[in-house]
This record gives C-alpha cells, sequence and structure tokens, in this order.
C-alpha cells in the first residue's frame, strides 16, 4: 500500500501547511478564541465528517451487501455500534472517555502507518498505539490548563485535580510523547530485514512537525490540522484508490473515482450528523444565547465523533485487512 497522503506532493503541500500555521502560531499570532472554533469547524465539515460518510459503500463493496436486505444489515449494524457506545457513556463518561482516546489512537496510528505496519497483529497494534497516542494526546499534553475544562465538560473528572504534575511542565510530557513514537519506530526498523531509509526519514519528519505545532498552536488549532489534514484527508485518498480499483457494484453502479464524486456521494451523511449537532446545540444552549458555552458545544461535539467512531473504526480495520490480503484486494 502506498501512503495515504501519496505522491509525495501531496505529502509536501499537507507538512507546508502544518508549518505555516506551526510558524504563525509560534510567532505570537493569536489561534485562539474563534480562530480555533473555525479551524476545527473547517477540519469537521471539508474532510473530517465527509471521510467517514460513505462507509455504506465501503460495506457494501467488502461484504457484498446488496438490495435493501444489505442496506438494512449495514445500517443496523451500524447503528447498534454506536448506540451501544452512548450507552457507555450514559453509564459512565470517565470510562467512555478513556475508551474514546484509545480508540481514536489505533485508529489515527492504523490510517498513518498501515502502509508500512509490521505482519505480527500485536506488533501493528503497538505501532498503531504509539503513534496514535502521540497524535491523540499530543495537544492536550502541551496545553494542560486549556484543555482541562473540556475534559472536565465531557467526563466530569478534573485531570489538573487528580495530576497537578501535568501543569507543570506540559512541553516534557510532549516530547516524551514524540520520543517513544521515535523510539518505536526504531524497533520497527530494526526488526526489518531490508530498512527502508525514506520511509524512516519521511516519519521523524512527520514526528518533529507534528510536536512543533502541538506544542506552539493552541491545543484545538494543533488537533484540527491533523485531524483535518493528515488523518481525514489521507484516509479520502485512501478511500478513492479503494473504490477506483473496485469499479463497480454488483449493479453496475460506479464507486466515487474523483474527488467531485466523492464529495457528491457523501454529502448526505456529512449533513446528517451536523444538522443533528445544531439540533441539539439549540436545545442546549443558554437563554438570549444561540449556542451552549464552548466547553459544552465542544464537549456534545466529541461524544458525537466517539459514537460515530466504534462503527468507523471497526470498518477500516477491515478495509486495511482487505488490502494487506492478496487474495481480498479489488479486482
Amino acid at each position: 500500500m502506498p501512503p495515504p497522503l501519496a505522491p509525495t506532493i501531496r505529502y509536501v503541500a499537507v507538512a507546508s501547511i502544518t508549518g505555516v500555521v506551526a510558524a504563525l502560531a509560534g510567532g505570537g499570532v493569536d489561534l485562539g478564541g474563534a480562530t480555533g472554533g473555525a479551524f476545527l469547524a473547517a477540519a469537521v465539515l471539508l474532510t473530517g465528517m465527509p471521510h467517514g460518510a460513505v462507509d455504506h459503500l465501503v460495506a457494501q463493496r467488502l461484504f457484498d451487501l446488496r438490495g435493501p436486505r444489505g442496506a438494512a444489515l449495514f445500517y443496523g449494524a451500524y447503528v447498534t455500534a454506536a448506540a451501544l457506545y452512548g450507552l457507555v457513556w450514559l453509564a459512565s463518561s470517565k470510562v467512555a472517555l478513556g475508551g474514546f482516546v484509545l480508540m481514536a489512537a489505533y485508529h489515527f496510528g492504523q490510517a498513518d502507518l498501515a502502509y508500512r505496519a509490521p505482519r505480527s497483529r500485536a506488533a501493528r497494534a503497538g505501532l498503531y498505539l504509539s503513534r496514535g497516542v502521540f497524535v491523540a494526546v499530543g495537544p492536550l499534553a502541551a496545553h494542560p490548563q486549556a484543555v482541562a475544562p473540556l475534559v472536565e465538560a465531557i467526563s466530569g473528572f478534573a485531570p489538573l485535580e487528580a495530576a497537578p504534575v501535568l501543569a507543570e511542565a506540559p512541553l516534557l510530557g510532549l516530547t516524551g510523547l514524540a520520543a517513544q513514537h521515535a523510539l518505536a519506530l526504531g524497533v520497527r526498523a530494526g526488526a526489518e530485514e531490508n530498512s527502508n531509509t525514506r520511509w524512516m526519514i519521511r516519519e521523524v519528519f512527520s514526528v518533529a512537525l507534528l510536536t512543533v505545532l502541538f506544542g506552539a498552536a493552541p491545543p484545538l488549532v494543533g488537533f484540527s490540522v491533523y485531524f483535518g489534514l493528515w488523518h481525514a484527508l489521507g484516509h479520502i485518498f485512501v478511500l478513492l484508490r479503494f473504490f477506483r480499483a473496485a469499479g463497480a457494484d454488483a449493479g453496475g453502479n460506479p464507486f466515487p473515482s474523483t474527488a467531485a464524486a466523492f464529495y457528491r456521494r457523501a454529502a448526505a451523511y456529512t449533513v446528517l450528523p451536523l444538522v443533528g449537532l445544531a439540533v441539539f446545540a439549540g436545545l442546549t444552549a443558554r437563554p438570549g444565547h444561540m449556542l451552549p458555552p464552548m466547553p459544552e458545544a465542544l464537549a456534545a461535539l466529541f461524544v458525537l465523533i466517539s459514537v460515530l467512531t466504534l462503527p468507523h473504526m471497526l470498518l477500516v480495520e477491515r478495509l486495511y485487512h482487505h488490502e494487506r490480503s492478496p487474495h481480498g484486494r479489488p479486482p
């Protein structure tokens, strides 16, 4: 499998934008407040929601789902998985938040490194979690004071009260996360019979660049740049390759093979979750305001993302298994 941001020009473009944002933040440009919200909104609207909005097409190809029965099977399984995780939130928000961080870490790491993953399932999981913990927790570790209100709004857990040391050396925590992943990359390269130097240079540069971004930019901006450009956009390119190889479904209907076709097919399932979130925001807004307070609004968004992450992650796991299998590749 080629990297998610292949060809190189795409990787250079994404890395350049990341570097510009990090330079602006490091140079003293204020990217907090409404600007951070704008970054998050752009990431969610432009690539975040769309990258999971064609899961039904992926399942249709992977499991040869056909007609109303196939649609019922997919939507029934998808909604059931999301609802089950919603019940976890109702039962224990702390457990749900911890589970979401682990799910997101594995999913992010897989999306970034599946193209160089070891054959061993345990080794793959370790590599994915190493990369994923770095990108999922890095923005939070670098700015604990800014993140603590959001964590408390989501789960009722006050991280700075439980561990005051988090606020004393935030950059040390971020550096530690980057270092552990650099070590994992080194172990992975050492285990390869024919180590790919170009791959290793690219990954080390990516980790260094994201470390600078997470340290310099507000956490909402740092996470939005990673999520929108590195993760979601990269996954859209993976899906386009997958659909082009698949060609058409059993009924002869072509899968989306261009960006324009992809966004047309993703439009409905991009809008529907956002409509639901907007309704929720309207119901929970303060008197005289259109939206709830920022921590509560972000909390609602992250809960929505978490319940959608479980079925999406399970489907993506199957997608990469399909891509790794020489007998499972699309014709």
